[in-house]
């Protein structure tokens, strides 16, 4: 591989590539690893240009390909001013990033993370997708230069790729890369039932392939006779899967149908099912497997027709059928998602992104929860591996609360990935914490000002009023039919006939310090404690908090855009949580309006919060209420 070959890749996908750029990338890079080999005896920047290479295979673009070939430079000496002032900060960033993730993965395999959750934690951590992307190129090529390593560094570099890299391919829906990667890795970590495996699918393969020249020659001369220009080609599964399918579902090889097919691949979305309907009529169709991936794709974005026919001899084979972007992408993943982007609207674009948003707790090959994969959580770990998920900028105090409430109060400071932080020092995703503490340690109101999460929050006062240090007072618990949630939530002193409204000034949320400003004889407006704009209304002062628990369950009315499913998410977001819901119904409220009510089984403060925020981070979800 030269640096030559490297600009032709690029400039077929990409005619007004920064050729500027990619040259200066390859000049820094040389001048640092001229005099460096690898494990081979190969100079070491032979690396840097096959990484590079795979990205731009990816078809990624000007500064993905860059970063390739600067990635890991700066743990080799290079000078970060340097690499700011020559490539700027878009660049710097995405170096120090991969930088970031690297230390994560580090830190997190010393204690003994399993490997699901330290995915979910580099999904989080990972601030712009193509550092993944370009994170998974790099051990691709590593994986086909392992000859040359010691036997247990090998075998090392293959585990971690089927169990951390491989997956995130996967879940990237990059499924050409992963399967690559997963054979790769599978002749090091287990050769000899590779060798079993590749010797039967071989015997399989060669036997096949008369059975199905003859088979794509019928189905390309049906299509061409209803006017489909179609690609048929064979695909061969690759083996780490088939291992798999025998040792996780007791396949026998013998009698697994899809590991020779064909794959058809057409012009249009309505070909797709024009091709189902000519393949069925020249082939009698299996029952119960045929898949239609294209009107329910998978969660990592994959689509296509999956069904498995007869031919008249009695061969059974599959049949895949798609259109050539559902096969880039299948391929490709999310990083055809960028090369599609130049060509159609950037709303379209990000339409096709929403599946990102279940990645984070995804299993492999199902749904997962509604995390936002770029928002504003860290996930950090006990020492015993178990993850914490917790709100951006939480602090020490959050992530003792987070585990125990007894922990939490008794709490003095942690050890940090072995550095002591003390309670209000915030943390980072990937970070393995141990909390320490204290028996004479006990909360104070100063705790208050650097918690981050309601449970830590709501702990605290509680310790405090119990003390005596907060005075408990009367409040009565306006609870009327139909309130919005921040006005259902609030508990206050005095007039029955007051009605709450949360001030737009400093809008004041569940867990703030809250107090109520009476402006007419009815309305209560509720600021939060320190908003400027109280300063002059003493005499109209009203004692204000949110209410902490339920005595029955509550009803949620939900308002939102009409379209088909919502509903089905609604109560899909509420049974991940692990809520029971009751009464559940639909019924829409004018032409584009749809409203949803049911009683969810929830007493206290905290749940139902959560509760509402992920309602709200629905698409389509305008409005939420709470009734009792």
């Amino acid at each position: 591989m030269e640096f030559k070959d490297l600009i032709k890749k690029v400039l077929r996908y990409h005619k007004e590539a920064d050729i500027e750029l990619l040259q200066k990338a390859y000049d820094f890079s040389y001048d640092l690893l001229k005099d460096k080999t690898s494990a081979s005896g190969a100079p070491l920047l032979n690396h840097y240009l096959d990484v590079a290479y795979e990205v731009a295979d990816l078809k990624l673009d000007d500064k993905s390909i860059a970063a390739a070939l600067l990635h890991g430079l700066l743990n080799k000496g290079a000078n970060l001013y340097a690499i700011k002032r020559l490539f700027g900060d878009e660049l710097l960033d995405l170096l120090e990033n991969i930088e970031k993730i690297d230390a994560i993965k580090k830190n997190v395999l010393k204690n003994k993370i399993d490997p699901e959750s330290l995915r979910k934690v580099l999904l989080a951590a990972s601030k712009d997708i193509r550092v993944l992307l370009i994170k998974i190129c790099h051990k691709l090529v590593s994986l086909r230069n392992l000859t040359f390593l010691p036997v247990l560094e090998r075998k090392r570099i293959a585990k971690e790729a089927l169990e951390l890299y491989a997956p995130l391919a996967y879940r990237l829906g990059m499924g050409k890369i992963k399967s690559e990667m997963e054979d790769l890795a599978f002749r090091e970590v287990d050769e000899k039932n590779y060798k079993a495996v590749e010797e039967k699918v071989n015997k399989i393969r060669a036997d096949g392939e008369k059975i199905l020249y003859k088979i794509k020659k019928i189905i390309e001369q049906a299509l061409t006779k209803e006017n489909i220009p179609p690609s048929v080609q064979a695909r061969v599964k690759h083996l780490y899967s088939i291992y798999k399918k025998t040792v996780d579902r007791f396949y026998d090889l013998n009698d697994m149908t899809d590991i020779v097919a064909l794959r058809v691949i057409v012009p249009t979305l309505d070909d797709c099912y024009k091709t189902l309907r000519i393949v069925h009529a020249k082939f009698r169709p299996i029952p119960n497997k045929f898949k239609d991936y294209i009107a329910m794709p998978k969660p990592n974005g994959y689509q296509s027709l999956h069904t498995s026919v007869v031919d008249e001899l009695g061969h059974i084979f599959e049949i895949q059928i798609r259109t050539q972007e559902m096969h880039d992408i299948a391929e490709e993943g999310i990083a055809a998602h960028f090369s599609y982007k130049k060509m159609n609207h950037e709303q379209d674009f990000d339409k096709k992104l929403n599946w990102l948003k279940e990645l984070v707790e995804a299993k492999d090959g199902t749904s997962g929860f509604d995390v936002d994969f770029f928002g504003n959580d860290v996930f950090a770990f006990t020492p015993k591996g178990k993850v914490i998920e917790l709100p951006l900028g939480s602090t020490v105090i959050d992530f003792a609360y987070s585990i125990h409430s007894d922990l939490g109060e008794h709490c003095i400071g942690a050890t940090v990935n072995g550095k002591f932080l003390s309670l209000k020092e915030t943390i980072d995703n990937g970070d393995v914490i141990e909390i320490l503490t204290a028996k004479t340690q006990k909360p104070s109101r100063e705790w208050l000002k650097f918690t981050r999460t309601l449970k830590a929050r709501n702990k605290i006062k509680q310790t405090l009023k119990e003390a005596g240090t907060i005075t408990p007072k009367n409040y009565y618990v306006n609870v009327d039919h139909k309130k919005e949630v921040g006005e259902f939530l609030l508990k206050f002193e005095g007039d029955k006939k007051l009605k709450p409204k949360l001030a737009l000034c400093c809008k004041p949320l569940p867990g703030d310090d809250v107090l109520g400003i009476r402006t007419t004889a009815f309305r209560l407006m509720i600021h939060k404690e320190d908003c400027g704009t109280i300063k002059k209304a003493d005499k109209k002062r009203v004692h204000a908090s949110w209410v902490e628990h339920f005595e029955k369950p509550v009803g949620i009315i939900i308002e939102g855009k009409e379209r088909p499913g919502l509903l089905k998410e609604i109560l899909n977001t509420v049974a991940r949580l692990q809520i029971t819901v009751t009464k559940a119904k639909g019924k829409m409220i004018n032409d584009v309006t749809f409203e949803c009510t049911f009683s969810a089984q929830v007493y206290d403060l905290t749940p139902l919060t959560n509760l509402i925020e992920r309602i709200y981070k629905i698409k389509d979800v305008k409005k939420v209420y709470v009734t009792v």
